[in-house]
């Protein structure tokens, strides 16, 4: 997903952008994103030729905002097109200033013409010799492109960083220039997460003092000592972007306590927030650091936060090195004022200090957070795959991004003019933000829609739908400047996909800020069916529990859950349930590697091994009625069936005659196949639960996803990359 984060709310009037310029430029319509393929290029070709033909800007890149590339029919001369590329491609230098990782170089070396600083004994006369060449830069966490080397190349366009930090790129400078900068975030975040929460139990554990023990032959000679565990200990966290919460996740698995300390606290976590480190340090037995280095978080962790901390307090650092005092750690550790540390960074590395070597209490890494097999290549991809992109002139996959004020006319001066049509009325938020940005179209305000599109056709240029009316193909085919279809929801159902990729529409959901959501409801449906909570209030509110007590209920822990599709929200549900310690198998097109949930090749295998089946899956032709009278008669009279996907995953009908027959245990729906008809039959069981496809629907999602609608409508007018692409 390519990511536009807008960084502040628009009533501040700040929107966040890519590098090159604050002013939003005004691109084609036609532009268009591609999902971007790893660095094979072959896979490249069908989608380029005409695309470049048509789509070329001329003037220097590297002043350009950031680009969306076009997606227009395949052209029938790709593979010359592709050779074409390919030729261009290895004339454009790169400059790696020292040796990195040996994929990434040779597969730098097979597109572009790659230039090894580090190979030349005359460093600045190579620079100047090839100055006027050097387009790109691909460095590291420990080289980059500082002030001084960013002015010696008047033609440099990117710097790939070849780590998440960027501190070895000088900030102002590339602000300054317009130079473009890439990272490689996510792709490292599980292997850093994994070696915090490795470091912590090394040095609580004492594993590599152990691991000498043994291998010394001391152990022959008596058991060793006495250890500190880990669960239970409490865990604050120094910065919660995605390695933070990658390790707060993996810690909570150890009944580890999550506290933290940020910018700014995070509403969406429920870990406690301090307002300050030396706080966080005094309320916490291991303390984490994973922010990013900034002159504000340099020695963040000083002497007051490690007295804070204290003689068993630990201290862990996956971040930089220049995060921590590091004389002041030599000097705490060796007198004992802190407990012991696990450190993979440092101020001067590969500089080490040597009196923490003789230290048990300490675990010592070269830096090697990342450094799997798997995620080195993944990074290197991610930087060969940024290359590209730039230089095709598509969305840089991970682009750095840097904050501007501007004024809301700047933006809207343009999209005052740009017509609008909603299918039908949705969140009044939305509405009223549409409203405020564009030419707004209510399509059921106008009572004859064959007399709208005669006179309003010409003038729309994109549409709002939801999972109730979206875009057909009728629609699409009667809006001839039609460039984007904004779905306000996850499903898609209610879109003609084929006729937006024919017409070259882009299309958008609001995947993600509905997840959670979603997956509460399915925890909720499960506790309401087996609980009879609905039945349970009515009994109160009736006043016959004066009468007596309520019947016994199925408890809801233990229970086998079955997911029929483990994307967002059907992992999302796996992960809740775990929770009640329930035991999670899975059915979906293919099988998760991923995962350690069982997973079953059939629907019907899947039911005939659950308890509780839920249905999170997309609808699509083959998902239509996935759930019919085979499966429900493997679910069985004991057996709990949740849908909180769409109405015609189920055969309702079906459905009806299995509750009213016994052949099923029960029934928790959100979603049904007439909306807003419901069968009348269910209306008399106190096994069901039934919801009016409320899912999503707190006051905080609806706007987060109006939010997102609206935000990916500025990008594709502004030529921005869409936040929530489909098509």
């Amino acid at each position: 997903m390519f990511i536009f984060h807008w960084f502040t709310s628009l009533a501040a009037k700040s929107y966040t952008y890519r590098l090159g310029s604050c002013k939003p430029s005004r691109q084609s319509h036609k532009n268009r994103i591609l999902p971007l393929l790893p660095p094979t290029l072959l896979a490249l070709q069908a989608r380029w030729g005409e695309w470049h033909n048509h789509h070329y800007h001329n003037h220097h890149y590297h002043h350009h905002h950031h680009q969306e590339a076009p997606q227009d029919p395949k052209p029938n001369n790709s593979r010359s097109i592709f050779f074409k590329f390919r030729s261009e491609m290895e004339s454009i230098s790169v400059l790696m200033p020292i040796q990195m990782n040996k994929y990434l170089e040779q597969e730098l070396e097979k597109r572009f013409n790659l230039l090894k600083l580090w190979n030349s004994p005359h460093k600045t006369h190579f620079l100047k010799e090839h100055s006027n060449s050097i387009r790109a830069i691909v460095g590291n966490a420990s080289a980059g492109a500082d002030a001084e080397l960013i002015e010696s190349l008047p033609n440099l366009e990117i710097v790939a960083s070849f780590s998440v930090g960027i501190d070895k790129v000088d900030l102002n400078k590339w602000r300054e220039k317009g130079i473009r900068v890439t990272n490689t975030p996510d792709v490292l975040t599980d292997d850093v997460a994994d070696l915090a929460i490795g470091l912590i139990l090394a040095v609580l554990r004492r594993l590599c003092e152990s691991d000498r023990y043994v291998r010394s032959g001391k152990w022959k000679k008596g058991d060793y000592k006495l250890t500190t565990k880990f669960t239970g200990k409490t865990v604050g966290i120094i910065g919660m972007g995605r390695i933070g919460k990658g390790v707060a996740k993996r810690a909570e698995a150890f009944s580890c306590p999550i506290s933290y300390y940020s910018r700014s606290e995070k509403p969406d976590l429920k870990y406690k927030y301090y307002p300050s480190v030396v706080e966080l340090a005094s309320n916490c037995d291991i303390l984490v650091v994973a922010c990013p280095l900034t002159q504000e978080t340099r020695h963040i962790v000083n002497r007051e936060v490690m007295n804070a901390l204290g003689p068993k307090g630990v201290l862990i650092n996956i971040g930089r090195g220049p995060h921590v005092d590091e004389p002041e750690l030599v000097s705490a550790l060796v007198e004992g004022r802190l407990g012991g540390a696990g450190l993979d960074v440092y101020e001067n590395e590969p500089e080490v200090p040597e009196e923490l070597f003789g230290l048990e209490n300490v675990v010592l890494l070269p830096h090697v957070g990342s450094g799997t097999v798997e995620t080195r290549k993944a990074m290197a991809d991610l930087v060969i795959n940024n290359l590209e992109a730039h230089f095709l002139k598509k969305p840089l996959l991970t682009p750095v991004v840097y904050v501007c004020l501007v004024l809301l006319w700047v933006f809207t001066s343009d999209m005052d003019n740009i017509g609008l049509l909603m299918t039908c009325s949705m969140f009044a938020y939305l509405e009223e933000e549409l409203q405020k940005r564009f030419k707004l179209f209510k399509l059921w305000h106008y009572p004859s829609t064959h007399d709208f599109f005669k006179h309003n056709a010409n003038s729309i240029r994109a549409v709002v739908g939801n999972t109730k009316i979206g875009a057909d193909a009728e629609l699409i085919d009667s809006l001839p400047k039609l460039e984007i279809v904004a779905s306000y929801s996850v499903g898609l159902d209610k879109i003609d996909l084929r006729k937006c990729e024919e017409k070259g529409i882009r299309v958008t959901n609001t995947p993600d800020v509905l997840t959670d959501d979603v997956a509460d409801i399915a925890i909720g449906l499960m506790l309401a069916v087996l609980r009879k909570i609905c039945v349970c209030d009515g009994f109160v509110r009736s006043g016959s529990w004066k009468s007596g007590d309520f019947g016994l209920t199925s408890k809801l822990s233990r229970k086998s859950v079955g997911i029929v599709g483990l994307g967002r929200i059907g992992t999302a549900i796996a992960k809740r349930a775990q929770a009640f310690g329930c035991p999670i198998s899975y059915y979906s097109r293919t099988h998760k590697p991923h995962t350690n949930y069982k997973y079953y090749t059939n629907i019907i295998d899947l039911a005939a091994n659950s308890e509780i089946l839920v249905i999170s899956c997309a609808l699509t032709e083959q998902t239509h009625h996935i759930v019919n009278r085979g499966v429900i008669d493997a679910l069985g009279p004991k057996g709990i069936l949740i849908n909180i996907g769409r109405g015609l995953h189920v055969d309702e009908p079906e459905l009806v005659s299995a509750l009213m027959e016994g052949r099923l245990g029960g029934a928790g729906f959100d979603v049904f196949e007439k909306e807003p008809e419901v069968p009348e039959q269910l209306f008399e069981l106190d096994n069901v639960v039934l919801l009016p496809h409320v899912g999503s629907d707190t006051v905080e999602t609806s706007k987060a996803m109006a939010d997102l609608v609206i935000q990916n409508l500025e990008a594709f007018f502004l030529g921005k990359p869409l936040l929530t692409p489909v098509v």
